[in-house]
């Protein structure tokens, strides 16, 4: 018995960390197939026998390669900036990777709660848009959304913090992390309601990419809003508890302020 359970806790994390290589590792080429599909029209033959990186710095090829050099798939200048979107990039994979591995390992021991999963898998498209977002910023030194956006991110990351440790069945669901969550996403989706949702989407002025990108952005948030609702209403009913008892109240009262400040905030950015 004692070896069969061995087994199966090694299959575990063998499983785990399959699935948590694979997802970081999927992102970026499902990203560029879209992306292709939607630009192709604007790509461009490259002769990569007379192609040539006039701009590259040639630092990392040192005396193999100076000054013009010919065609790379892959080149990059020995830059601050380069650093900063390595160390950014390294970290994003990490927090993936273990966020992955995390909640497979709970789906495997059978303590995983399919609507965090849920939650969990929807805002994968928002964190790895901000990591574009970044890694354009100072790959391009243009800086004019930066505050707007890492408002965005921060607070996601927040609400994704609560939603992995609400994804372990034997963690209890309190109003702090439920209308935490729930909060978030209601700063986000009134924030986005008089930013680019409205004219992209509901008045049909984006073009395609512009209209799928929000709506992967609207209807994340929508289920933030939702799910955690429901799971809190469950949880007070089976503890036959008062849905609206003071410690709900007092959550209640925080996250409309949380809401109202982040509007007021989000104004200026």
């Amino acid at each position: 018995m004692k070896q069969r359970l061995k087994t199966v806790m090694g299959d575990a994390k063998i499983w785990s960390r399959i699935c948590g290589f694979f997802v970081p590792a999927v992102f970026p080429p499902v990203h560029i197939g879209i992306l292709y599909y939607f630009w192709h029209k604007y790509s461009r033959h490259v002769d990569r026998h007379y192609c040539s990186c006039s701009c590259w710095d040639t630092v990392f090829k040192g005396t193999y390669e100076t000054g013009i050099a010919s065609y790379k798939h892959v080149y990059f200048n020995a830059t601050s900036n380069s650093l900063k979107m390595w160390v950014l990039t390294v970290l994003c994979v990490l927090v993936l990777y273990e966020c992955v591995r995390h909640l497979v390992s709970l789906a495997l021991a059978r303590s995983l709660r399919p609507s965090m999963l849920l939650l969990f898998a929807s805002s994968l498209f928002a964190h790895y848009y901000s990591w574009w977002a970044y890694f354009n910023y100072w790959n391009d030194d243009f800086y004019s959304q930066w505050d707007h956006q890492l408002f965005f991110s921060l607070t996601e990351a927040c609400s994704t913090a609560l939603v992995v440790d609400l994804a372990d069945s034997r963690t209890r669901v309190t109003p702090r992390k439920a209308l935490g969550i729930t909060g978030i996403a209601l700063l986000h989706v009134l924030a986005a309601g008089w930013d680019q949702f409205v004219e992209n989407v509901v008045q049909g002025r984006g073009f395609s990419h512009q209209v799928i990108r929000d709506v992967c952005f609207m209807v994340p948030d929508v289920l933030h809003v939702c799910v955690p609702l429901v799971l809190l209403l469950r949880s007070r009913q089976d503890a036959a508890g008062c849905l609206f008892d003071a410690d709900v109240r007092r959550e209640l009262t925080a996250v409309a302020a949380l809401v109202v400040i982040g509007l007021y905030v989000s104004s200026f950015l």
